[in-house]
């Protein structure tokens, strides 16, 4: 009886390690701001204006039941692609902002291959990164360079960025 109940026990023991343990990547918390500036410090937009919930609902389609939180900027310049958006979805909605950031994404290239290739570029080579809950969109870099052919370039830098501040 004493040796089941010592199974018992270890069996009981091992299972609160492993709940307490599971799920690191997917509970870690991230700072929208810190988040931001990683990005921003390679890959600014130009003339920046704030998102708000008129802008993710109108733009993206997003449903503000699926957002925890938020960070964005877009550009005040007509012809420019610049957009740096990262939500914290509400738990389970990751996937269904990652289709709204494809969405955006496919109908800015759409939009700018109309009138110039850079923005283009640019556009089609946007990131979207899921991490969690978090989900980034990230369209802007440096135009110039991207004008050079260095979109390649321009778009590590950018991921780099984001793999350095969502360690």
């Amino acid at each position: 009886m004493k040796k089941i109940f010592a199974l018992v026990l270890a069996l009981c023991s091992a299972l609160t390690l492993l709940v307490g343990c599971g799920g690191g990547e997917e509970s870690k918390q991230y700072n929208l701001d810190d988040l931001m500036n990683a990005i921003e410090a390679v890959a600014p937009v130009n003339v920046p204006a704030d998102m708000d919930d008129a802008y993710l609902t109108g733009m993206y389609g997003i449903d503000m039941a699926d957002v925890e939180e938020y960070k964005g900027k877009y550009t005040n310049v007509s012809l420019s692609t610049d957009e740096i958006l990262i939500i914290k979805a509400a738990k389970g909605k990751a996937d269904t902002i990652k289709e709204a950031f494809e969405a955006r994404r496919t109908a800015k290239y759409d939009q700018a291959v109309m009138y110039d290739d850079t923005q283009a570029q640019k556009a089609e080579n946007g990131r979207i990164v899921v991490k969690g809950d978090y989900v980034i969109f990230v369209v802007a870099g440096d135009e110039t360079r991207i004008e050079n052919g260095e979109v390649d370039a321009v778009y590590q830098e950018i991921d780099e960025a984001l793999d350095k501040a969502l360690a």
